[in-house]
């Protein structure tokens, strides 16, 4: 009987613990969230010279070959990622200057910034 009632307690324990942790981190996973203002810059691929040219496109630019893209502000680049409809709506929009870019920001100043658009 002491052997089930210490295993009730740590079991009531550890699922405390497990939902303070777990609320916590969705927690702070909404403070990860931000508004980017900056330059979007396409990075063509040049397949014959093995290079990448950053293009400011001045038109929609879906119609490039597949091709990655960072939003350039004053003192950070952001490598975009995240789920297709999101990318394509960036893809899609002719203004690529002074835009607004939403998403959840990782990364820190030794390992580069990424910015998750939905």
């Amino acid at each position: 009987m002491k052997h089930l009632k210490l295993t009730t307690l740590v079991l009531i324990l550890g699922i405390t613990l497990s939902f303070a942790f777990s609320n916590s981190s969705i927690a702070d996973s909404k403070d990860d969230h931000a508004t980017i203002n900056g330059n979007v810059i396409c990075l063509l691929p040049d397949y014959k010279t093995g290079n990448v040219n950053p293009v400011i496109a001045t038109a929609p630019c879906d119609g490039y070959p597949p091709h990655h893209h960072v939003v350039v502000t004053d003192d950070r680049v952001y490598s975009l990622q995240g789920l297709q409809d999101g990318l394509k709506k960036i893809e899609q929009n002719p203004n690529r200057t002074s835009i607004q870019v939403a998403g959840k920001v990782q990364g820190s100043e030794q390992t580069g910034w990424v910015l998750f658009v939905n």
